[in-house]
C-alpha cells in the first residue's frame, strides 16, 4: 500500500487533492521519496493513466534515480510515467513542433565543443579578436538570456567594447538555424517559443497531462519557470518541490523568488512543510538552522532530527592557510583512524583557490584524494600559461612551454605556424632559453619572427629577476599582454583566473624565500598537478578523501565534513558583499548547504591571516557563524603564539643541526609543549618539539 513508508508530513503531501501543491522539502526530509509516492498514489488511489502524470527534474542522475523507484514501484518503464529533465522532455516536444519554429523535425543539438568553434567562427566572420571579446564571455551572455526567456529581440541593448552583443545573438541564432542546430538552451526557449507564439501547439501540450510534478523547484530560471507555467496553467495540478533555503545558483540564472512567492502565483495553493531530517545528528542540525534563520526572505521551516544528537560541530581558527590546511588534515585523520572511509570525508570550500595549500599538505601527509567537478590548481589553463612564461623567462622552460604560449595573447601565430616553430627550434640544435636569445637579436624568420617582441621581452626583464619576490612573474605577464587578454572573458571570469595566478604568484613568492630555486619549484608543482602518483590513481579508486566546491556538493552527503575559510571575504564571498543583501543570504544558504551535507562529524576552519592578490589580509570570522552560541559551535580557539616569547616566529629564517637550514611554517602549543613545523630545504617538512629542536635564527 502506498504511503506506508512515510511519515505524517510526507503523507500530507502525498495525499494532497488537485490544484497546486507546494512541497518545501528541507535537506535529507525524503523528498524523492514523497515524490514517488504521490506519483503512485495518483495512480492507484486517484485512478490517474500514468501516461497523464509528468515527472521533471533537473539532471540525469535525478531523472534516473527517479525513474528507477518508479519501476520498483509502479512497474516496468515506471508504469508509463513520462519523466525526465527539462531538456529531456523539451526535445520530445520540440521533435513533434520544430517545424512550427522554422526547423526541421530531425534537427540536431550541437555539443559543446561545436557550440564554441561556431561562436569563434562568427567573431573571425566579423573581425572581431578575441582579446576585444572573448568567445566564452559572448556565449555566457547569450546563455544568460536565454536563461531569462529572452529572444535576440527581446534581449536588452549591451556594447562590449563596442561590440553591439544583441547583433551577434541575432546572428548565432540564424547560423544555428542554418545548420539545422539547436543549442541546449534553446530547447527550452524554443518550446516557450511555441506556447507564447502558436496557441495550436500549445493547446496539444497542455493537453497532454493531468498532472505535472517538479523536482528542485528552487533552481529553476525565468524561461524554465515559464515552460512550467504554461505547461500546467489549464488544468493547475502542478505539484512542485524544493527548499528556497538550498537555492545557490543565482549566478547562473536560478531565481529564488520563484519559489518564494508560489502561493501568490498560485492562488489557493496547498503548502506542506518536510522538517524531519534522516540525514544528519541533531547537534548538526541546530547549527544548520542558527545559521539560515538569519535569512529574512525565506519560507519559515526548521529541519528536526531523527537521529541521536551527536557532537557539537567545531570551529578551528588558523594561524593562516597552510596551518588550517594542517589542521584540517589532522582532523581527517582523527576521523580515519575512528573508522571513517576515506570517501565519506569530504572537503568543501568556497574558492577553487583554497585547493593549493590544502593539495600540498594532504599530499605530504599521504592523505589520498581526489578532486571533484574540476582540475587540480596547477591543471587550470591560466596556471599552466603561467608557469609557462615564467619557466621561459628564468631559462628553465622547454619547446612544450614555448607552443603553449607563443600565441597567448593572439600573435597571428596558427596550427601551421607552431609546426613551422617547433621545426625551427629543432633544426637549431639549442635549448630554448638560447634560442630566443637568437630570435630576440633578430636573426631568425619566418615563425620565429611574429614571437620577437616576446623573445626581447624575456631577455630584457632577465637581468632584473633577482630583484623582484616573484622573478618576474607578474611583469612578464602583464608586459605581454597576457593579463589584459583575460578581461576580454568578461569581469567575472577575468576576476578567477586572476585570483588563481595571484594565489600561484604568493606560493612562488613563499617558495622563493625558502631557498627554492626556479627548476625546484617547477619539480614541486609537477608532483602536484599531473600527479601520477596521487591524483591519476586516485581517481580510478573510490576510496579518497572528496574535494570539492560548495556549489558542486549539492545533492551529496559524507559521513564527515570539513569546511575552510568560514570568514568574510570568502564566506560570504567578497563579491557577494558588493551586491548586497540578495548576494549575501544567497552566500548564508550556500553555508546552509555544506553544514547539511554531513552525517556525524562537521568542521568548520577560518585562518588570522591569509594571503590574497599578493597581500596579506586579516580576515574576520564570517558573520554568518559570529553570534551562534557556544553550546551550537565548539570554537577551538587557541591563543596566538607569543614569537617574541620563543624566539621563532612564522616566515623566519632558521637552522637545524641536522636538517640544516629551513623555514618555520607554523607553531602550535603553549610552554614547553610548542611544535614547530619548519619546510626544510634539503629535509623536507619537519614538525619538532621546539624546547629540543635546537633551532638557531638565521
Amino acid at each position: 500500500m502506498f504511503g506506508a513508508e512515510l511519515n505524517t508530513a510526507q503523507k500530507q503531501a502525498v495525499e494532497a487533492g488537485d490544484g497546486p501543491q507546494l512541497i518545501l522539502a528541507g535537506a535529507g526530509s525524503g523528498k524523492t521519496r514523497t515524490v514517488v509516492h504521490r506519483i503512485g498514489h495518483l495512480i492507484s488511489q486517484r485512478g490517474v493513466a500514468p501516461h497523464r502524470v509528468l515527472a521533471v527534474t533537473f539532471t540525469n542522475k535525478a531523472a534516473a534515480e527517479l525513474k528507477n523507484r518508479l519501476t520498483d514501484m509502479i512497474g516496468d518503464d515506471a508504469g508509463g510515467v513520462v519523466s525526465g529533465t527539462f531538456h529531456a522532455i523539451s526535445l520530445r516536444f520540440l521533435r513533434r513542433h520544430a517545424d512550427v519554429l522554422g526547423y526541421p523535425r530531425s534537427f540536431q543539438v550541437v555539443d559543446a565543443d561545436d557550440q564554441k568553434a561556431l561562436i569563434k567562427r562568427l567573431l573571425k566572420t566579423h573581425n572581431i579578436a578575441s582579446e576585444r571579446l572573448h568567445p566564452s564571455y559572448l556565449l555566457g551572455w547569450i546563455e544568460h538570456c536565454k536563461h531569462a526567456a529572452l529572444t535576440p529581440d527581446e534581449a536588452p541593448a549591451h556594447g562590449w567594447n563596442g561590440i553591439d552583443m544583441r547583433k551577434l545573438y541575432h546572428t548565432y541564432q540564424a547560423e544555428l538555424k542554418r545548420l539545422e542546430r539547436m543549442d541546449f538552451s534553446d530547447l527550452i526557449l524554443n518550446v516557450v517559443m511555441l506556447f507564447r507564439k502558436h496557441a495550436d501547439v500549445a493547446a496539444a501540450l497542455c493537453g497532454r497531462f493531468d498532472y505535472v510534478l517538479v523536482d528542485e523547484y528552487q533552481d529553476t530560471n525565468p524561461a524554465q519557470h515559464e515552460w512550467l507555467m504554461r505547461l500546467s496553467e489549464g488544468h493547475r495540478n502542478l505539484t512542485v518541490v524544493g527548499d528556497d533555503d538550498q537555492s545557490i545558483y543565482g549566478w547562473r540564472g536560478a531565481d529564488v523568488s520563484h519559489i518564494l512567492d508560489f502561493e501568490r502565483i498560485w492562488d489557493g495553493a496547498g503548502i506542506h512543510r518536510l522538517e524531519e531530517n534522516y540525514r544528519s545528528t541533531g547537534a548538526i542540525l541546530r547549527l544548520a538552522n542558527a545559521v539560515i534563520q538569519g535569512n529574512e526572505q525565506r519560507h519559515v521551516k526548521a529541519l528536526r532530527a531523527t537521529r541521536e544528537t551527536g557532537g557539537v560541530p567545531g570551529l578551528k581558527v588558523c594561524n593562516d592557510e597552510y596551518d588550517e590546511a594542517r589542521k584540517l588534515g589532522h582532523a581527517i585523520e582523527q576521523w580515519h583512524q575512528h573508522g571513517t572511509p576515506w570517501s565519506e570525508i569530504a572537503v568543501l570550500y568556497r574558492s577553487n583557490r583554497q585547493s593549493l595549500p590544502l593539495e600540498q599538505i594532504f599530499r605530504e601527509a599521504g592523505i589520498p584524494y581526489k578532486i571533484i567537478g574540476g582540475v587540480g590548481f596547477f591543471e587550470r589553463m591560466e596556471i599552466r600559461d603561467t608557469l609557462a612564461y615564467w619557466t621561459l623567462l628564468n631559462q628553465c622552460g622547454d619547446a612544450l612551454h614555448l607552443l603553449r604560449i607563443c600565441n597567448k595573447p593572439k600573435r597571428g601565430i596558427g596550427a601551421k605556424g607552431q609546426e613551422q616553430l617547433a621545426a625551427q627550434l629543432a633544426a637549431s640544435g639549442m635549448r630554448v632559453g638560447e634560442w630566443l636569445d637568437v630570435v630576440a637579436a633578430g636573426q631568425a624568420g619566418g615563425a620565429a619572427g611574429k614571437i620577437g617582441p616576446l623573445a626581447r621581452l624575456l631577455r630584457d626583464l632577465r637581468p632584473n629577476l633577482e630583484q623582484s619576490h616573484d622573478r618576474g612573474l607578474f611583469d612578464v605577464l602583464e608586459q605581454s599582454g597576457y593579463l589584459k587578454s583575460l578581461e576580454a572573458m568578461g569581469e567575472i571570469e577575468a576576476a578567477a583566473r586572476l585570483e588563481n595566478i595571484r594565489t600561484l604568484q604568493s606560493y612562488i613568492e613563499l617558495s622563493l624565500a625558502k631557498g627554492l630555486t626556479a627548476i625546484e619549484f617547477m619539480d614541486r608543482a609537477a608532483l602536484l598537478q599531473g600527479t601520477e602518483e596521487m591524483q591519476a590513481g586516485q581517481r580510478d579508486q573510490e576510496d579518497a578523501v572528496v574535494m570539492m566546491s560548495l556549489h558542486r556538493a549539492k545533492g551529496l552527503e559524507f559521513d564527515c565534513v570539513a569546511l575552510p575559510g568560514i570568514e568574510e571575504g570568502l564566506l560570504p564571498h567578497q563579491r557577494a558583499v558588493d551586491e548586497g543583501e540578495l548576494g549575501i543570504s544567497e552566500e548564508r544558504r550556500l553555508l546552509y548547504v555544506g553544514i547539511t551535507r554531513a552525517r556525524d562529524h562537521l568542521l568548520l576552519t577560518t585562518a588570522r591571516q591569509r594571503r590574497l592578490f599578493g597581500d596579506t589580509h586579516y580576515p574576520r570570522p564570517s558573520r554568518f557563524i559570529r553570534d551562534v552560541g557556544d553550546d551550537i559551535l565548539h570554537r577551538d580557539q587557541q591563543a596566538p603564539v607569543d614569537h617574541s616569547a620563543v624566539g621563532v616566529g612564522i616566515g623566519g629564517n632558521v637552522r637545524h643541526p641536522s636538517f640544516g637550514e629551513g623555514v618555520v611554517m607554523g607553531l602550535e602549543g603553549s610552554g614547553d609543549a610548542i611544535r614547530v613545523t619548519v619546510q626544510f630545504r634539503n629535509a623536507g617538512i619537519k614538525r619538532l618539539m621546539l624546547k629540543y629542536a635546537a633551532l638557531q635564527p638565521v
